[in-house]
Formats: C-alpha cells, structure tokens, sequence
C-alpha cells in the first residue's frame, strides 16, 4: 500500500515536472508552438508592429531595478526548447516591465528566465515587454568553485584544464598537482 502511494507521487512529481515553463493560455496567445519560437530579430527590428502582441521569450537574466515603482528586468535573448526553457547563445538584450517587485536575490544576473508579455514598445532601443507571467529556471553554476584558476592563464587548453581545477590544483590544502 506503502509502495503504491509512492509510485503514484512520484508518477506526479515526474509528470508536473515535464510540462513548459510558461501555462498554455499564454503560449496560445502568443500563438506559439511548443518548439517554434518567434523570430526575436524581426522583434527586436521593429517593436512597433509587435506592439500590443503576446510573446514569449527567454534568455539569462542580465540585472533588475526599480523603475517608476515597478521592476525592470533586463535579459540577454536566447532560444528556446520545446519546453519552453532558455539555451544557446544569446541573440539580443529585451527589457521586462514589471508591476510586482522582483526581488534581486532571486533575479540574479545569469540566472535563466522564461517570460509571457505584451510588447509595449521599447527601452534603451531594446524591446519592452509588460510582464504577464515569469518563470524564473535554476540558479547558475558557481563557475569560481569549478574554476579557481581562471582560463586564460593556461589559455584554455583542455589538456592543462584536468590539472588546473579541483580536485587536482589546490595550493592551499597541497592537494594533487599542488607545488
């Protein structure tokens, strides 16, 4: 019996996990299939003709401020997977207006983003959605624990990489590969 209640919740637990980032009353609003994102150059050329229009964009999250008593998020574009998460390299920077308060322990800058909004027109020549829905991904890997040496001093050479990151190069605790 035990088991059973087990195997169902975690049935569930998988099953809620694998839906996209964004609820479907604003994906078929935006018109937008799963997979098919819109053509964030076309946006980004002329927010005029999306303007009043629902989208859907993602990317890494670049800062957030107070603007006029509501938060202004600033995000470097990128793809988007069929589930609606962020991946790739970025394509452009849009901006996200706000009427809730993002607080910046949570926006953090690289942190991955998904977004539902109206396209209001632009900022700082980039374009300027009104938040309707915002799904905030994981936190960014801490890239100063893997890397305590930075790249560029053994020009990123993979071979010279093995020796250079824990648990191999650690001059401290004279650790394997320390002098």
């Amino acid at each position: 019996m035990l088991a059973k209640l087990f195997a169902g919740l975690a049935l569930t637990a998988v099953l809620c996990g694998c839906g996209p980032a964004i609820s479907q009353r604003y994906v078929q609003e935006a018109r937008l299939d799963p997979g098919a994102p819109l053509d964030f150059a076309a946006l980004q050329a002329d927010p005029a003709r999306f303007k009043g229009k629902t989208v859907v964009l993602g990317g890494e999250i670049i800062s957030v401020s107070l603007k006029d008593d509501k938060s202004l998020l600033a995000v470097s574009q990128q793809e988007l997977s069929p589930s609606l998460e962020p991946y790739g390299p970025a394509h452009g920077t849009f901006y996200v207006l706000s009427d809730e308060f993002l607080p910046p322990s949570y926006y953090i800058a690289k942190r991955k983003v998904t977004v539902a909004g109206v396209v209001q027109g632009t900022h700082e020549g980039a374009p300027l959605l009104k938040a309707r829905q915002i799904h905030l991904g994981s936190y960014p890997v801490w890239e100063k624990w893997y890397y305590p040496i930075p790249r560029e001093w053994y020009d990123y050479d993979p071979a010279l990489e093995h020796w250079f990151t824990p648990p191999y190069f650690d001059p401290w605790r004279g650790g394997r590969g320390a002098p």
